[in-house]
Parts: C-alpha cells; structure tokens; sequence
C-alpha cells in the first residue's frame, strides 16, 4: 500500500486470512464447522472451504506443527507478530473459511472467515487503509478500500464486512459482499444439498475441500487445463489420513491421461521409497479408476503410517538444508564436495552446470558409453 506504518499494515490486517490459504457445520448464524452449502450462492462456480478445527484436531496436523516447532523456533515469534497485527491468533482464533466465486477467477471470489476477531481493532485499522469508504447496508457496515501490493495481480478495490463478531464477508466489489450477506442472512438460496458436482454430502474430517463446476483456462496446472469439473476432499477421520478426488474431464482420453499420471507417480514413488516399509503400505493404498470422461483418485492411509514418512521426509530436508548452510558459509560450492569448488570452470559452478566445460574430467572426450 502507499504510506507507510499503521495504513502499510491496514489491508493485511483485513486480508490475513487470504494470505494464508492464498487464495484455499456453520449455518446461516455463523456457527463453524464443515461445510454448509445454504452458505454458498446457487450460482456459483466453485467452492473451496478449509476447516480450521478440524486440522487443529488432525493427529497428524499436531505432529507436524509441533516438529515444524522444534525445527524453527523462530516462527513462534512470527506467529506471535501476526497475532498482533492482525488482532487473533491464526493457531487457536482462526475456525474455518469457505471461498466461492460466480466465475472461474478467484479475483472474484467471496471469502467467508469465521475466526475470533478483535472487531473493534479490525475497524480501527481498515478505516486507516487507502481510499477507505464506509457505508451502510440495513445493519451491516461495509468497508472499501484499495489494496495494494498483492502478487500476481491481486492488487485492486477490497470490501470488508462483519456480518457477526466472528463472521467477516470479503469481497472486491460492495454487490458481491451485500449478496453474501444476504445469503447469510437468510433471505437468499444456496446451493442444494445434491444434485451436482457442487453439492453433497462432505466426509467427516475433511480438513481441506474444493469443487468446481468452471475452470480457469489460465490455471498452470497441466492436469486441470482438460478439465471441466472437479471435487476433491482431504483431511483425517478415525485414525486415518484421506484424500479423494474426483475430475471430469473433455475427453475419455484425457481422463486416461490422468489415470496413467497417477499410476506413473506410485511408480515412481515405489521406486524411490520401496525398502521403507510404511512407504510401501501408503503407496499400496492408492487407487485410481477411469470411467470413459472421469477419474476417480482414492488414498487412505493410517496416520501412523503417514507420520513416519512426513517426519522421514522433514528430517532428510532440513538435513539438506542445514549442509547447504554450512556449505554456504565454508565458501564451498553446494552441488558438490570440493572444498572450494576447485574442479569448477568457475568459483560457485559445477562442471555438469557449465555445460561439461572446464576442468577435470568433463574436458576428456566422451566414450562410447557415457550419454
């Protein structure tokens, strides 16, 4: 944002909780939970909900924060400054957002945050921000603003509203913030209950949950640009880890694509975990179908299971990064193990960087079987 301090910090302030999902049962009074479609507009064309509580009660979840913890003892300090910037703690204050958009750019979205907010410190900073407007909305006060400095475009008008002390409707124009508080409040539709792509039930302990019915043809994903709809679902319930999703895509032979990505990634990862035996066990336990256009992706693990290998996995990379560090310091080169780097055509590069030229064996010819 332009100026500096209190106005600097104001839009991140309202707009936090778009930081941290980047942009991933609560009824019409805003009580938090899974999800509730009532809370979503009929026409939309995706749905994204994170379940806060339920990753907090997530065995796995626990574990990993608390080794990320004891890796980093800093980011405690970090949450700490979050907390009051922002006036809540995302660990304990933050309960569930729900995201939904009537087009396939999330620019557009609507963005619903359940969290225990300190609403008076939350007005006092936005009414601070660049370009802030109030206005008034039968009991509702909305706040307008321009945001500034968002990556890859997101710059751009901001509309704010408490619709209760723990409800705060998002959105970048007033119409779509005044038709989400109207469907809060009851006197609009949301989505059934079944029927479509969008709808249906949600699995206890669904952590994360996305649905579209529209995609964007700018995604950089290479498995959604063939894609025309999509749900997908993950969390833990029961002592298990799970993931489920399901693609419909243009063509029967797009959604084989997907099927042989899947089975190429189990593949690979049998290969390079095959002599650890929980590994093994997760990998056994993907499964993937095709039935003509869609795919069906199925992934239950214990957590057990899944913890060894995310705490193996944690441990390999901080490893890692700790031997670059020291590397780094020694004025070693990081790719390899000459002190210095000697055998590099130059300080800080490796011989296989530039391309085989320079010193040490890459000047020798090539034999027969070296390619």
């Amino acid at each position: 944002m332009s100026n500096m301090g209190c106005v600097g910090r104001t839009s991140r302030v309202w707009m936090v909780v778009a930081s941290v999902v980047a942009f991933v049962d609560w009824g019409r009074e805003g009580v938090a939970g899974p999800l509730d479609l009532g809370c979503v507009a009929a026409d939309s064309k995706w749905i994204m909900h994170l379940d806060m509580d339920a990753a907090r009660e997530s065995t796995v979840m626990q574990r990993a924060y608390a080794m990320a913890v004891k890796m980093h003892p800093h980011s405690e300090h970090v949450m700490a400054m979050v907390s009051g910037m922002t006036g809540m703690d995302p660990r304990k204050d933050l309960h569930g957002i729900t995201a939904y958009g009537m087009d396939a750019d999330k620019r557009n979205a609507v963005m619903i945050v359940h969290a225990d907010a300190r609403r008076d410190f939350l007005t006092k900073m936005v009414e601070k921000a660049t370009d802030h407007k109030k206005s008034q909305y039968g009991d509702y006060v909305l706040h307008s603003w321009t945001h500034k400095g968002w990556q890859r475009g997101w710059s751009g008008p901001a509309v704010g509203a408490f619709f209760k002390d723990d409800v705060i409707v998002f959105g970048r124009t007033e119409t779509i913030v005044k038709a989400a508080i109207d469907l809060l409040a009851g006197s609009a539709k949301g989505i059934p209950g079944t029927g479509a792509m969008l709808s249906g039930r949600t699995r206890p302990g669904s952590i994360l949950i996305a649905r579209a019915v529209a995609v964007d043809p700018n995604t950089r994903c290479p498995v959604l640009k063939p894609c025309s709809a999509f749900r997908v679902a993950f969390g833990e319930d029961k002592g298990a880890l799970f993931y489920r999703g399901q693609l419909e895509m243009q063509n029967n032979e797009a959604a084989a694509d997907v099927e042989s990505v899947v089975r190429g990634f189990v593949a690979l990862a049998s290969l390079k975990y095959g002599n650890e035996e929980a590994a093994k066990r997760i990998m056994k336990e993907i499964t993937v179908d095709t039935d003509k256009s869609v795919c069906t992706i199925r992934w239950d693990a214990s957590t057990d299971d899944a913890w060894s290998v995310m705490e193996q996995a944690a441990k390999t990379w901080e490893h890692k990064r700790q031997q670059r560090a020291i590397k780094g310091m020694l004025g070693q080169c990081q790719h390899c193990d000459q002190d210095g780097c000697k055998g590099c055509p130059e300080p800080g590069k490796c011989p296989l960087e530039a391309g085989q030229s320079g010193g040490g064996a890459a000047e020798r010819p090539l034999t027969e079987d070296e390619f």
